[in-house]
């Protein structure tokens, strides 16, 4: 039997990009609560039995029961030996599909190495994802004392230079929206937690597609004014060699 693994970053990803199940929704009421049994797994319940689903969603066990007998049959969730359920084979060719078109994260991963082994701090790629902004790609640096962020995790729209990136270039109510536009940058100092502090520059595939923010995020004490003009320096210079890259790509 052949059996796919794939890196739970992935699928955690995957699980924030379907919709939230709300009593509102409009739609097909078997297929809302079939995405809803899919956002049960997360990176605490990669594993879940019937009565763990119902108990989560609230519905009745025999419902949840013939549901899940669905989604196993699709392959997107599989039993596993002791008659729980795990995420299953369908996830990952989906998140592909998904990833695919987003063609432009290889092009990012490498620079992003770069700008982290060059700055020492960590270097991500974030996206606006409704109302909020989750990181896609990221690289760490080699040290014991940085800020790490997990792929996939959903954080706030209006903070942090990423946040300011996303909401200006996507033309939402930001404060200093004018300046970030014409600097082209924005800058950030214990905004979310008084010991970090980031940079950011928007990347666009063309002039008029913005597709996200480049940012360099660490402790504070990192970011003295010489180090952030070296900071964004090495930044633009990314941004320049990620745009010519993404400008190859159909």
């Amino acid at each position: 039997m052949l059996v796919l693994f794939y890196s739970v970053e992935h699928v955690i990803l995957f699980n924030r990009i379907i919709m939230k199940s709300n009593k509102n929704i409009i739609g097909v009421d078997a297929v809302n609560k079939a995405l809803e049994i899919l956002n049960c797994f997360t990176e605490k319940n990669e594993s879940l039995s019937i009565t763990k689903i119902a108990n989560i969603t609230g519905d009745h066990k025999s419902r949840i029961s013939r549901i899940s007998k669905s989604l196993e049959n699709f392959g997107y969730i599989r039993k596993i030996r002791n008659g729980e359920f795990k995420i299953g084979h369908s996830i990952s060719r989906l998140y592909e599909i998904y990833d695919s078109s987003f063609n432009f994260k290889n092009s990012i991963k490498s620079e992003l190495d770069l700008i982290s082994a060059k700055t020492n701090e960590t270097a991500s790629f974030f996206v606006k994802q409704k109302e909020s902004r989750i990181c896609i790609q990221t690289s760490e640096p080699n040290k014991i004392i940085k800020h790490s962020i997990q792929i996939g995790t959903k954080k706030p729209l209006n903070k942090g230079s990423s946040g300011h990136i996303l909401s200006s270039y996507n033309d939402l109510q930001i404060e200093n929206k004018e300046t970030i536009l014409k600097q082209g940058y924005s800058m950030s100092f214990g905004e979310r937690d008084r010991e970090i502090a980031s940079i950011s520059v928007p990347i666009f595939r063309t002039k008029k597609q913005f597709l996200g923010a480049l940012t360099i995020t660490g402790h504070i004490s990192n970011f003295n004014k010489k180090n952030c003009l070296n900071f964004l320096n090495i930044l633009r210079s990314s941004k320049i060699k990620i745009e010519k890259k993404l400008d190859k790509i159909q």
